[in-house]
């Protein structure tokens, strides 16, 4: 074994939390497998199980750093993965736990390697014992989109016995419905199974149409429920367009039932699968539902894809409109607030340069609002080079200011950064006393340093202040003075939106001067 392999799976043997050096050495390691033979890879494999097998988090942690450089060599190098190798990856994953973060790397590099061999383990694993959730299981799946160099035959229709398991029926749905859109198969994976997909369709319809009427005095786990709405929605949008590429007509009925149903992106996917049939109905409701804007984009994208683009009203196809789309889609994901706002107004737009595009961008501030019997919530979200809110709340800003906040945000340079100052050697807080002696000289009070900046090499405190007794936070680069006084209780301008508002007001002075 040659020495970094050596390093590597000593380290995969050191109990607890690695040291930064050990850290550094563990990199190191990773980025050598580059130059792995296959021969090495059951011994290294070897190693990765006696390590996955002590229950440490840590440990398993380092496995599946591993197992991802193993996917990014397996990408690269295209090499085929050997008897011994496809061993070592079977036995790996049927050992590990299910909630494992390696058994979703594991499928994910046989997926990758793609060989008949290979995806047949592949299939025999899936189906056997599933990914634990669906963000795994998109994992696993998500080489077989990307590059199409395996028959799709190895797959289908063996694939379709993990419809049983809801955290694959949709993406495993989504993949016959990819090999048939993009021609790669003669006819949909499904077809012999349509009255299959039919009556399960029908099932979920009906069971997310209970989800819908629960009773008003009902307390029931919302979690829960939520996580079987999303389970629901997204097997529907893949079954919708399955049984549209199939063609059976036989499925309008539980298309329409599934048309009545008040969410709203299954109500296009329904819609559009029955326009698809050639059913009148469905080509009218896709039409209507141009108007909301959180599905606005779907049915954009199929009216376009069966020629019926003119029969949209046209203020819902201008780029005002699909950027209204865009930011009510962002606001419904679950990182942001769940649910799309009650309302959205349109605040500023403007075309100018913008930090890593090397045309001018055109720029969209949309204010939103939420309402529920609690009151209002309301912010200035940004469409165009970005999609993307702030917790805080930006609006009382000027737009100049508000795409300053967006713009320092979005960008990624390797010298522009920021520390929080808790975190600073001993060696590098000296000069946060001439920074915060630089805000008393200038009248703010109850200086506390809260980030150390770096713009280019200039040096940026961003610190909590009082200023003729209103709080807020300060930027001083020892040139100049940046305040933003609390305006608000609730959620007030913090050190790292006022550190990204400094930024992009320097970026957009320095693009559209």
């Amino acid at each position: 074994m040659n020495p970094h392999l050596s390093a590597l799976c000593a380290l995969l043997e050191q109990p607890g939390r690695l040291s930064a050096e050990e850290v550094d050495r563990l990199r190191s390691a990773c980025r050598a497998l580059a130059e792995l033979t296959v021969p090495a890879v059951a011994p290294l494999l070897t190693a990765v199980r006696t390590a996955a097998r002590e229950g440490d988090a840590e440990r398993e942690a380092r496995c599946e750093t591993v197992l991802a450089s193993l996917v990014q060599w397996q990408r690269k190098c295209e090499a085929l993965l050997d008897a011994a190798a496809r061993e070592q990856i079977s036995l790996l994953y049927q050992e590990l736990d299910a909630q494992s973060a390696c058994r979703p790397r594991l499928l994910q590099w046989l997926a990758t390697a793609a060989s008949e061999a290979d995806l047949r383990l592949f299939v025999d694993l899936v189906v056997a014992d599933p990914p634990a959730h669906g963000q795994a299981a998109a994992v696993a799946l998500a080489p077989l989109f990307q590059r199409v160099q395996y028959d799709p035959a190895v797959l289908f229709p063996a694939l379709f016995a993990a419809l049983e398991h809801l955290c694959l029926a949709a993406p495993v749905l989504d993949l016959s419905n990819f090999l048939c859109r993009a021609r790669h198969v003669e006819r949909h994976p499904g077809w012999d199974r349509r009255d299959e997909l039919i009556a399960l369709l029908g099932s979920i319809v009906q069971r997310l149409a209970q989800l819908e009427e629960l009773p008003a005095g009902a307390e029931p786990d919302w979690a829960e429920v939520r996580h079987q709405v999303d389970e629901g929605v997204a097997l529907v949008v893949a079954l919708c367009d399955a049984l549209a590429l199939i063609g059976d007509p036989r499925a309008s009925g539980k298309l329409y039932q599934a048309m009545e149903l008040a969410h709203r992106r299954i109500r296009v996917e329904a819609a559009a699968a029955l326009a698809k049939l050639g059913e009148a109905a469905g080509v009218q409701a896709l039409v209507a539902l141009a108007a909301e804007p959180v599905v606005r984009l779907h049915v954009l994208h199929h009216t376009a894809e069966l020629g019926l683009s003119d029969q949209v009203d046209p203020q819902y196809t201008s780029d005002v409109a699909r950027a209204e789309g865009a930011v009510a889609v962002e606001l419904a994901q679950p990182t942001f607030f769940g649910v799309p706002p009650a309302d959205l107004q349109l605040v500023d737009d403007r075309t100018r340069f913008w930090p890593g595009y090397a045309e001018p961008v055109r720029c969209y501030l949309f204010r939103f609002t939420y309402r529920a019997t609690a009151g209002e919530y309301s912010n200035v979200a940004i469409a165009g080079p970005l999609v993307h809110a702030f917790a805080a709340d930006l609006s009382d800003l000027p737009p100049d200011d508000i795409y300053a906040a967006y713009a320092g945000w979005h960008v990624e340079h390797e010298s522009i950064y920021e520390v929080p100052v808790d975190t600073l050697p001993a060696g590098e807080r000296g000069q946060l006393y001439r920074f915060e002696r630089h805000l008393r000289d200038a009248g703010y009070e109850d200086v506390q340093s809260a980030l150390l900046g770096h713009f280019f090499g200039d040096r940026v405190l961003v610190a909590r202040a009082v200023r003729a007794e209103v709080a807020g936070i300060a930027v001083t680069d020892q040139q100049e003075i940046e305040w933003f006084p609390h305006r608000t209780r609730r959620h007030p301008i913090g050190p790292i939106e006022a550190f990204c508002i400094y930024k992009g007001r320097r970026l957009l002075r320095a693009f559209n001067h």
